[in-house]
């Protein structure tokens, strides 16, 4: 039996278990060798006749990869080692020894009852990014597979450090290999499930993650609509940082962002969605992309002067921010119809929303050219403020594409005072947007 105060390999006297489960301990332990009284972390598996030798080479992968790993943020590799049956349980031992992080996992805080603001949230999806951005840079890259909360731990320094690299997948040995799927339910995204992980796999487990801090609410235990986490009913989330999880957590991995420097670039400077091309050859489907939407306008079919208070009570939004919402998804939706059909929609009935236009609280509607749409949630009540989104047609060469390829832009603006007036337009010159006179930017894409 391994014990407080063992010594194994003449060096690691164990002090504190931190840790036990199905075969595998997890120990603060002291380096005698070291003159200054720094603990480390040693992690051990025993092999019995009853384990897959599968959980050995993953336990042997992690050893390996984490030896070649040299991030501020990812525990430092200090030695692998075995030991002899007859030191504990009469079984053989495999053991690994790693930099001690002093501080609480994610999942610790959330066990204690802590929230997560969304200000606190961003700095935390911020640094596992850089992190991720280390790890799958690498040549060849490196893919954790297995972020969660426990997994995160905010140390003493107020510093997030990734750690438990025992489900990485190499991918220098991962082609034409059939790999054990790893992962924690909730957090994986579908293609893990099939054995193969990219790197908008562990950007689905970052966006459950941080879902799971937010809400509270281990996302396997959320509500899910055609594979889609339903989180927005559970918090008050700026729209931008919503739509930005919301593209994080996609079940398809190729709707999802491309890399963790992209997913970082769009947190940073807002762009919660990449800019729609447009090119004959990649057609895309506007009334897939609208129907993203489409659950949320619905329930302005019931009408609104029955139906709305209730519904904006539960999901936590005041009824002046509604409108953003909805003219914010007219604007999306005119992007995606651009995509199919290279010109906008003259009609709300085109973008098939199911959009009432009409409501006691506010008219909607849109006016169209080749190059530029407009779309407006105009007030009809003196104490609420109107909305207007505009989305503009510009070549992709403004954002680094072809030259032979175009690409949208959009914002969305906010009238100053509240009042029944249609506010002015935005525009777009020079590679600047900007919102008409009398009125304030709300979000940009």
């Amino acid at each position: 039996m391994l014990k407080v105060e063992q010594i194994l390999e003449k060096r690691y006297q164990l002090k504190t278990k931190l840790g036990e489960n199905a075969g595998r301990q997890t120990w603060l332990a002291q380096d005698l060798d070291r003159s200054v009284d720094q603990p480390v972390i040693v992690k051990l598996l025993a092999f019995n006749p009853q384990m897959h030798w599968d959980e050995v080479k993953l336990f042997e992968r992690e050893a390996l990869v984490l030896k070649h790993l040299h991030h501020p943020q990812i525990p430092q590799y200090q030695n692998y080692f075995s030991i002899a049956q007859q030191t504990g349980e009469g079984l053989p031992w495999f053991g690994l020894v790693q930099e001690y992080l002093p501080g609480n996992s994610l999942q610790q805080l959330l066990d204690q009852g802590k929230g997560f603001s969304e200000k606190q949230v961003r700095k935390i999806a911020t640094s596992v990014l850089e992190i991720l951005i280390y790890l799958h840079e690498l040549s060849p890259p490196v893919f954790h597979r297995d972020i969660k909360p426990s997994n995160l731990i905010l140390g003493h320094d107020r510093q997030i450090y990734l750690v438990d690299f025992g489900a990485v997948q190499d991918q220098a040995k991962a082609e034409g290999v059939t790999f054990t799927v790893v992962g924690t339910s909730g957090y994986t995204p579908p293609e893990q499930f099939w054995g193969r992980a990219v790197p908008a796999s562990d950007l689905y487990a970052l966006g459950a993650t941080l879902i799971h801090l937010l809400t509270s609410i281990a996302p396997a235990d959320l509500p899910q609509h055609q594979m889609r986490i339903q989180f927005a009913d559970q918090v008050n989330l700026s729209l931008h940082f919503n739509h930005w999880l919301e593209k994080l957590t996609e079940p398809a991995a190729e709707r999802r962002y491309h890399s963790a420097r992209q997913a970082l670039e769009a947190l940073q400077s807002g762009d919660s969605y990449s800019h729609f091309s447009t090119k004959a050859s990649q057609p895309a489907s506007y009334k897939y992309l609208a129907g993203l939407f489409l659950v949320q306008l619905l329930i302005l079919s019931f009408g609104a002067s029955i139906i709305l208070p209730n519904f904006l009570q539960s999901t936590k939004r005041s009824i002046n921010t509604e409108p953003a919402f909805y003219v914010n998804s007219m604007n999306r939706a005119q992007q995606a119809y651009f995509v199919e059909e290279s010109t906008f929609a003259d009609s709300l009935e085109d973008l098939e929303l199911e959009l009432v236009t009409d409501t006691m609280t506010y008219h909607y509607s849109t006016s169209a050219t080749e190059s530029v749409v407009f779309n407006y949630g105009v007030s009809q009540q003196n104490t609420l403020k109107s909305y207007i989104g505009g989305v503009f047609v510009i070549p992709a060469t403004e954002f680094g594409g072809s030259e032979d390829e175009l690409t949208t832009i959009a914002i969305l603006c906010q009238a100053n005072y509240p009042g029944n007036v249609q506010p002015q337009k935005p525009t777009y010159k020079q590679g600047k947007l900007a919102c008409g006179s009398g009125t304030s930017y709300v979000s940009g894409y």
